[in-house]
């Protein structure tokens, strides 16, 4: 399954403008951080956003990169709030940028649905090794993906009204293409939709990893066990930011609504689980070039049922234990 980032329209950063969670998280942790004097580099600027918390918090000098158009826009809203003798935008990739000092704060909010999704992280561990100074700091500091087997509603409400045959007409292909999408903004699945506890995927401390860490597959091996009888038909993954060692930014399912919501991965049918259950979980995050990246899992649940990325059901065995609807 891939996901690909675009931000090359306006439309995509006044979600994230309008997402209060996220922005006083980051404004928090910017002034914990940023002191009188300090060289910041935002990357990944956006409409520049971070880079005025920065120069609200007393930063000297802030070097604001967006590689696209939205560069022009974040220059005038600089302008316009008075600190465009403190932040520089610049329209740059990072891999060509020169700046004339090395700083003493990065700050990029790279963050996909679980984290590293956006595959923004090599970029941000370039610039570390090449602009931050010896005892400099990153914002966020660590971050870690989570995933739990879960049931959401509204797809399967979605799935309910094309398997109808509604107007008299057979679209069941259409419920078999709308059960593999992903839904990278479900803020409806809650804590209560999961089916078992959540499981850590993986972690990335900002400062200890390397360049070829942050450009490798992410993979993890899991097993859950069902908590409760109940419906299945997604995976639901997270990331947990800690921005700062004060601030924490998080779009779990029982956290306040954000604009990323929980990535759901769905499995294409309604598994109903009997507690106790166990389901083997196999999760590839895959980086396919700046800003892109392809997720790939399986799932085998006892009885004999699996379940892939590429959309494969296996059944060798049916049991009591699990019954499809």
């Amino acid at each position: 399954m891939a996901i690909e980032l675009n931000y090359w329209n306006l439309e995509g950063h006044e979600s994230m403008l309008r997402d209060s969670i996220r922005c006083e998280a980051f404004r928090r942790a910017i002034f914990e951080t940023v002191t009188p004097g300090c060289a910041v580099l935002d990357i990944g600027a956006g409409t520049g956003i971070l880079s005025l918390f920065a120069a609200q918090a007393g930063a000297r000098v802030v070097y604001a990169v967006e590689r696209t158009h939205i560069a022009e826009f974040a220059q005038r809203v600089v302008s316009e709030n008075g600190y465009g003798d403190r932040i520089k935008i610049l329209q740059n990739d990072m891999e060509t940028l020169e700046l004339p000092e090395k700083v003493d704060v990065i700050v990029s909010e790279w963050l996909g649905g679980y984290g590293v999704d956006e595959n923004l992280l090599p970029i941000v561990i370039l610039a570390r090794d090449r602009w931050l100074k010896p005892g400099g700091r990153l914002i966020p500091e660590t971050v870690t993906s989570w995933i739990a087997p879960a049931h959401d509603e509204l797809l399967q409400e979605d799935l309910d009204f094309w398997n109808s045959e509604p107007y008299g007409i057979d679209l069941s292909a259409v419920a078999q293409d709308t059960a593999r999408q992903l839904d990278s903004g479900c803020n409806h699945v809650k804590q209560e939709h999961l089916i078992s506890d959540p499981q850590l995927m993986w972690e990335v401390d900002g400062m200890a990893c390397s360049q070829e860490d942050a450009n490798q597959p992410f993979r993890c091996r899991l097993a859950f066990v069902s908590d409760r009888d109940g419906p299945f038909n997604v995976l639901a993954a997270w990331f947990r930011a800690q921005l700062t060692p004060k601030t924490v930014l998080c779009n779990g399912p029982s956290e306040h609504d954000t604009h990323w919501g929980r990535s759901t991965f769905a499995v294409g049918r309604t598994l109903n689980l009997e507690q106790g259950m166990r389901m083997d979980v196999r999760f590839d995050h895959e980086p396919q070039g700046k800003g892109q990246s392809i997720a790939k899992w399986a799932i085998e649940l006892e009885g004999g049922y699996r379940f892939n990325s590429e959309g494969t059901t296996v059944l060798t065995q049916q049991t009591a234990a699990c019954r499809t609807d």
